[in-house]
């Protein structure tokens, strides 16, 4: 989230929200994270657990004119009103809007966010191999896409045989979800989260020393 010019701004903010000695989320022993999936049933989970959620929008959320990303802050989420209130650095207040209105400028960032737990010794830290630096060589998006909608398919066969069906919002109890449809009709936001494990995938075989080629 680097990029984001009032990103850490709004780090400064939540750890001052959650009463957190510090300005950056390494001052901390937080367990942070990087997501790339606009889930609003993600942001209830993580505000129940005392999380934080930094989550990257349209900017035009809050002033018409602009159509840059902005960071925010989640202070609070009503599942009863479905209202959401979000801090603005731009103009230090919080505003309230509609959860469908906040999911829609953060699905057109593709859900980019950073969530943000208290430590915990007893939770497992998984430690990825770096892949920062590795770039895939061109013409690997078509294989890209394939494995994502592969691994996309192969999830929706697990939840089928758990006996989930398609619902136009998320029911746990009912066991349905709008995510139970082909790829190609997934949002964008659900999409990159299969294209992030793909090209992470891929870049892993790269660090390793593979070289895939396609058969002519």
């Amino acid at each position: 989230m680097k990029n984001i010019t009032n990103y850490n701004e709004c780090v400064k903010y939540a750890l001052e929200m959650k009463g957190i000695a510090g300005e950056i989320f390494k001052d901390t022993t937080l367990r942070v994270y990087e997501r790339y999936a606009a889930n609003p049933g993600t942001v209830f989970k993580t505000l129940r657990k005392g999380g934080i959620i930094i989550p990257v929008v349209k900017a035009s959320l809050f002033d018409k004119d602009e159509a840059d990303m902005t960071a925010t802050v989640i202070v609070k989420a009503d599942q009863v009103t479905n209202m959401i209130d979000l801090y603005v650095s731009k103009s230090k207040e919080i505003k309230t809007f509609p959860i469908s209105v906040f999911v829609e400028a953060w699905e057109a960032t593709g859900g980019a966010s950073t969530t943000a737990f208290p430590g915990d010794m007893n939770t497992y830290r998984p430690k990825l191999i770096d892949l920062k630096e590795v770039e895939l060589p061109d013409g690997f998006e078509e294989l890209r896409e394939a494995i994502a909608e592969n691994a996309h398919d192969r999830w929706a066969l697990e939840r089928q045989s758990e006996g989930w069906t398609y619902g136009p919002t998320r029911d746990d109890l009912k066991l349905e979800t709008p995510d139970m449809v082909s790829y190609s009709q997934l949002p964008e936001s659900e999409k990159q989260y299969d294209r992030l494990m793909a090209e992470d995938t891929l870049k892993l075989l790269t660090a390793l020393g593979y070289k895939i080629e396609k058969k002519i």
